[in-house]
């Protein structure tokens, strides 16, 4: 009911979903998929769970943990111009002048997403080996350096997740998904070494719940999770215990609708 890939990670969300951060979603264009669902009303962002870390007399203590009280922010001018190139001069086009086939130019070597990108790699590696907080260390510093970047983020929470940082994890999906869709199964399993590594940890998640029902942000973590896997009547009833849990929550109630809302009689997607 999403299909986001992580592979165009590098300016992966250059795709829309920053214009109007605080007007989202609508509902991510029927879902992505073709879901005829009809615009929702608008979204104001408010992320019921998150918490600011405490202040800490150690300066080095969570300086790089994200701010998911306000939206992902949208890229810098720099990068929205490195990720769209400018569209060729409409008066050479009209001229019938031949436009460049080569492939346009790379980015700088040093620039900030180069960087972040093997950062990136490294994070990947490290999550792949079963080091999930050095994965998380490493990804932060990624974040740092492209706080733009959804995909940055959408991974920082896989890495609490694997931990059983369940309440952390959903603060930072919140913010994900409050700008778009988030992965699926073919992204998820592609981050781990052993896909039975994660059907261990949604265990564990799913055990947590039994033990503490009335946690709605494990309910909101674990619908991202069945949604991941394209289990959409399972997904429902975990957002459906959300909406009661958390009526903070506006952003699980506005998923809820699109998901549960009927196709249209011709079963076309509306415009």
């Amino acid at each position: 009911y999403w299909s986001r890939p992580w592979n165009n990670y590098h300016y992966g969300w250059l795709n829309g979903y920053w214009s109007n951060f605080n007007a989202m979603p609508a509902f991510w264009t029927g879902l992505v998929a073709g879901t005829a669902v009809s615009p929702g009303p608008t979204f104001t962002y408010a992320n019921p769970y998150y918490a600011a870390p405490p202040a800490s007399p150690d300066v080095t203590v969570n300086l790089v943990a994200p701010d998911y009280s306000t939206p992902i922010p949208p890229p810098s001018v720099e990068q929205t111009v490195i990720a769209y190139p400018p569209a060729p001069d409409q008066a050479s086009v009209d001229a019938g002048e031949p436009l460049p086939t080569t492939a346009p130019p790379a980015p700088p070597e040093d620039d900030t997403a180069t960087a972040a990108n093997k950062l990136f790699d490294d994070a990947r590696a490290l999550f792949k080996a079963g080091k999930y907080a050095d994965a998380q260390a490493k990804d932060e510093q990624a974040i740092q350096k492209l706080p733009s970047d959804a995909a940055l983020h959408e991974f920082r929470s896989l890495t609490l997740f694997a931990q059983g940082k369940y309440k952390e994890s959903a603060a930072g999906l919140y913010a994900v998904l409050a700008a778009g869709p988030g992965w699926n199964w073919q992204t998820m399993q592609s981050l781990y070494a052993d896909p039975a590594e994660y059907t261990k940890q949604l265990r564990a998640l799913e055990k947590f719940l039994t033990d503490n029902p009335d946690a709605g942000y494990g309910h909101f973590l674990l619908a991202y999770h069945y949604l991941v896997l394209g289990s959409k009547e399972t997904a429902v009833k975990e957002l459906e215990r959300v909406v009661k849990l958390q009526p903070d929550d506006k952003l699980s109630s506005e998923l809820l609708k699109a998901l549960t809302a009927p196709p249209p009689a011709n079963g076309t997607t509306p415009k």
